[in-house]
């Protein structure tokens, strides 16, 4: 195990930003806005969900994030 989750839990919960990720009790997935901006800065399962599949691979992801992110 890598700590990968509770590190990227971290990401959405713990780290002090201008405008901090919107997490709700009882929701798997935060919203993570960039300042005065509609616009996801963080891509992860913990903001988007599972947008590219389950643990997609490198080249899954990079065929798939940039349309995600365009969507979102």
């Amino acid at each position: 195990k890598t700590g990968g989750t509770t590190f990227g839990r971290h990401l959405v919960q713990n780290v002090r930003l201008e405008v901090p990720c919107d997490c709700r009790p009882g929701q798997k997935k935060c919203t993570c806005y960039r300042p005065n901006r509609r616009e996801t800065w963080l891509f992860s399962r913990f903001s988007t969900g599972w947008s590219c599949g389950l643990h997609a691979d490198w080249t899954e992801l990079t065929n798939c994030v940039p349309s995600v992110v365009d969507s979102k």
